[in-house]
């Protein structure tokens, strides 16, 4: 049986159309060979999540957002996600997170798997959760950039206007003049400094002179202060020297008995005729206490008292 042309382009439009369409989905994540399981969540606000967004799982692509409606009687808006992945087993426990994928506003939802050991059959409904995007993190995170940002250019806002102040025509004009009386000032140092340079190198053989005679001064007055000193020690030992020959033979003529110091320390006759004299001397006194009589001889008339002695 012959087909003919016309049928022959049917069959290949119908083919490539069959091919784009298949295609079309794949590349959006839809495998039209294969199926899957059908789980949902609700959430108050989808933050623009959109059909045919990826559902994630540690950054691997398990599935699709398959459907999204609003359910009237709860206020929320149900989402149908489409898992794809016949391995994957979600427990009870596990949330289904709104987050950004990228700075373009793309979103996505990531499945945080719990670690309950039920898991959920198809069409039940699984925890839900948003997270902020990445332009509302970027902002926060940039909020106290933006306060100190704004702090420097009050500061600088304020210099400006304190500069603006300085150099107004008032001050400007007495910064010039201070600028001109500084200049003069360094006029009058410069040669203030030229001068005292001549007259240095005028000078400078006389001030040579000067410097060496009192180089020779200071010299000689330590040399005198020496021989000054060396002289007063030595005339301080002589003299110690001196003394101690003189004692040495005080103390010699001592020891020899000669002298009444050395007789007295030596002879023992004088010793004893001292202590003779002493005991005589002290009875004698006693006998004239006991006997004034004795010795005193006393008349009105000048007669002398017969009395007998005793």
């Amino acid at each position: 049986m012959k087909i003919s042309k016309e049928i022959r382009i049917g069959i290949v439009v119908v083919i490539s159309l069959s091919l784009f369409y298949y295609g079309y989905n794949y590349i959006k994540g839809n495998d039209l060979f294969k199926s899957g399981t059908f789980i949902y969540a609700k959430y108050t606000n989808i933050n623009g999540l959109s059909q045919d967004d990826p559902i994630l799982t540690q950054g691997y692509r398990i599935g699709k957002v398959s459907n999204m409606h609003f359910d009237m009687a709860t206020g929320k808006i149900l989402v149908e996600l489409l898992i794809v992945n016949d391995q994957i087993r979600i427990p009870v426990n596990s949330e289904a997170v709104i987050a950004s994928s990228g700075l373009l506003g793309g979103k996505e939802i990531n499945l945080k798997l719990g670690d309950a050991n039920v898991y959920l059959e198809p069409n039940d409904t699984i925890g839900s959760g948003t997270e902020g995007d990445l332009l509302s993190s970027l902002s926060s995170s940039l909020e106290p950039f933006e306060k100190s940002a704004m702090n420097a250019v009050n500061s600088v806002d304020s210099v400006m206007k304190l500069l603006q102040s300085v150099l107004s025509q008032k001050n400007r004009d007495a910064i010039d003049k201070g600028l001109v009386d500084l200049s003069a000032t360094l006029r009058n140092l410069n040669s203030a400094s030229s001068g005292l340079d001549e007259l240095i190198n005028s000078e400078k053989a006389r001030i040579s002179i000067i410097v060496t005679n009192l180089n020779e001064m200071s010299k000689n007055l330590s040399a005198f202060s020496d021989t000054l000193t060396d002289l007063e020690i030595k005339q301080t030992i002589e003299e110690a020297n001196s003394a101690l020959s003189k004692a040495n033979a005080i103390l010699t003529r001592i020891d020899n008995g000669e002298g009444s110091i050395g007789q007295l320390i030596n002879n023992d006759t004088l010793y004893q005729n001292l202590e003779s004299a002493s005991k005589n001397l002290d009875k004698l006194l006693i006998d004239l206490e006991e006997n004034p009589k004795r010795y005193v001889h006393f008349s009105v008339f000048g007669k002398k008292d017969k009395t007998k002695k005793e």
